[in-house]
């Protein structure tokens, strides 16, 4: 059972589990979204740097161009060029700066001689080198992303060939057409690029919900997986949890020392196990699809419709006919099986065999019959006993002193006396609690010493013995003395039952584990219905005897655990079998 719980706890997935599994499955796809995300900003960033580039290298070819063709435009071309470049879409401004950050050139000619940046952001412009970009908010709120590199067009050329502007600057100092200017080239200029951030905001949100989306979809997928796998186990264990239930049952039912039988509600057998199977005579047949009522002879409708008017669980005493002519006592127990509807699905019946219960209520009284034999035996013993010994003194002493017939009645009651001492004897032999002393034991050798020492009876009345040993019979554990004890009362009983030419044939076998001793004599038999009663204390069937023999010879055998059966036929002989175990086997 427990290892059934192991099993089952290592198939099971907790929420905790799930949770955890979940979570990791989460952050994998957030990272993948951050990532996503970031790549799709850098994407947006190299286009806006190759966008503004493309940008400064027109406005640069345009200004070549221009100053080829000997500035034909005068000196507002410039400024022109620049307010026209940046009605291109996606442009905020325009604008060409000194290394100072004062605006040259804007799309805004308002913005010319204004600071585009304050001089310290300026001057951390100038200091890098080539191209750069960064984000910038406006004072008004928008957003854009800012391009600036240095501008040199035609590097050594002054201001006032191409800068001036179309209208005069808003602030004052000189004019672009100045000495300074005049002095000045453009090799320190930087051009800024404004470029609406308005797309890329809207690519990040794009780029953010489709990961989103993304997400929800895994993460459903994943549980949706989770879920399914859990069920999917949740299967397998049930179906393993029936399996095993099923096997279980069918075990159980297998191994139940009571007959099982259920039916449907048509009267056929559906289960049988096979305790009921050999109760009905029908020992290692499939019984499933039977007719009830053509087993075991009995009306099993009568005991159906008794149940019926009581309408509870029936116990009724029977006997079962077997395929060997013979019966079988039970107690038959019935029930109606009903599903939760109440709906009948059929009956269920319970075998007991009352032959074994009979049995064993019959050795407990003959128990208590021992035990008050024995009680009584050694009153006798001692009431006896001293009596008796003084008689036989008394007619030993007697036989000595008179002749003729008073001698011959005084032997006679000194042979009384003998056989009433044997008698007290064998009486508290058998009362006697059995104090087993164990050793190995040849059985074979045991078997042809007890046939030694009846040697003279078979040769007086001309009874031949013949021995059957099993020499591959191991050695027992057995009290050797009270063993052929046992023998020897079998074998003088065996030899008291037949005639002169009587057979008298013992054999020696392994069976199931038990050495099995067999005596068979070819005696005039017993009744059948005498064999239940012959090892009682004093039953006998001869007229002389005292009936104790056949009785002490069970006493030995059960107390080596072993057990006595016999088989007679009047007329042809009897059958005692000695069952007794092996104890520790030795080679």
């Amino acid at each position: 059972m427990d290892t059934h719980k192991r099993n089952i706890a290592s198939l099971r997935i907790t929420p905790w589990l799930v949770a955890g599994l979940t979570i990791i499955l989460g952050l994998a796809v957030s990272v993948f979204a951050f990532h996503n995300i970031q790549r799709t900003r850098d994407h947006m960033i190299r286009n806006y740097l190759e966008h503004a580039e493309a940008l400064t290298w027109a406005l640069e070819a345009g200004t070549r161009i221009g100053m080829g063709r000997g500035m034909r435009g005068g000196p507002g071309y410039f400024q022109s060029l620049v307010e026209e470049t940046a009605k291109q879409n996606g442009i905020v401004y325009l604008a060409v700066t000194d290394g100072s950050g004062r605006i040259l050139a804007h799309n805004d000619p308002d913005r010319i001689g204004s600071n585009l940046h304050d001089p310290g952001p300026m001057a951390a412009l100038a200091a890098q080198a080539g191209q750069g970009g960064h984000f910038r908010t406006m004072p008004g709120g928008g957003k854009v992303f800012e391009v600036y590199k240095n501008f040199s067009p035609l590097p050594g050329v002054g201001r006032s060939m191409w800068c001036a502007p179309a209208v005069p600057p808003r602030r004052g100092g000189p004019g672009p057409e100045g000495a300074s200017a005049r002095e000045s080239g453009l090799d320190d200029a930087v051009i800024f690029v404004g470029l609406d951030a308005a797309s890329l905001d809207g690519a990040m949100a794009n780029e953010l919900r489709n990961s989103a989306i993304i997400a929800s979809l895994v993460v459903l997928m994943g549980l949706g997986g989770f879920a399914a796998l859990f069920w999917a186990q949740h299967y397998r264990l049930s179906s393993r949890l029936l399996r095993d239930t099923q096997a279980f049952a069918s075990e159980v039912v297998t191994c139940l020392p009571l007959g099982l039988l259920t039916t449907d509600p048509e009267g056929r057998v559906v289960l049988a196990n096979a305790m009921a199977a050999r109760l009905l005579g029908r020992g290692g047949e499939d019984l499933s699809g039977s007719d009830l009522q053509a087993l075991g002879g009995l009306d099993w409708s009568a005991f159906t419709a008794d149940l019926a008017a009581a309408d509870a669980v029936l116990e009724r005493e029977a006997t079962l006919d077997s395929r060997e002519g013979g019966t079988v006592p039970v107690s038959l127990s019935l029930s109606r099986i009903v599903n939760t509807d109440g709906q009948f699905l059929g009956h269920l019946f319970l075998l007991r065999d009352l032959g074994e219960l009979r049995r064993l209520q019959e050795q407990v009284r003959r128990n208590e019959r021992l035990t008050a034999l024995g009680s009584l035996a050694a009153g006798v013993a001692h009431e006896i006993r001293n009596p008796l010994s003084s008689i036989k003194g008394f007619a030993t002493y007697l036989s000595g002193k008179v002749q003729g017939q008073d001698q011959e009645a005084a032997r006679a009651m000194v042979q009384e006396t003998d056989r009433l001492n044997r008698v007290v004897t064998e009486l508290l032999e058998f009362a006697r609690p059995a104090r087993m002393q164990r050793k190995d034991v040849d059985v074979n050798q045991l078997v042809e010493r007890a046939l030694r020492l009846i040697r003279a009876d078979t040769e007086a009345k001309g009874i031949r013995v013949v021995f059957t040993p099993d020499k591959a019979l191991p050695h027992a554990l057995l009290d050797a003395e009270r063993l052929t004890q046992a023998l020897l009362n079998l074998f003088l009983n065996a030899v008291q039952a037949m005639d002169p030419g009587g057979v008298l044939h013992i054999t020696a076998v392994l069976e199931q584990g038990r050495i099995a001793l067999r005596i068979a004599d070819t005696g005039c038999g017993m009744p059948e219905d005498l064999l239940p009663g012959i090892f009682n204390p004093y039953f006998t069937t001869k007229t002389s005897g005292t009936g104790l023999g056949l009785a002490i010879v069970h006493r030995i055998i059960e107390a080596h655990g072993g057990e006595v059966k016999v088989e007679s036929r009047v007329g042809q002989g009897t059958v005692f079998t000695l069952l007794l175990p092996v104890g520790e086997v030795h080679p």
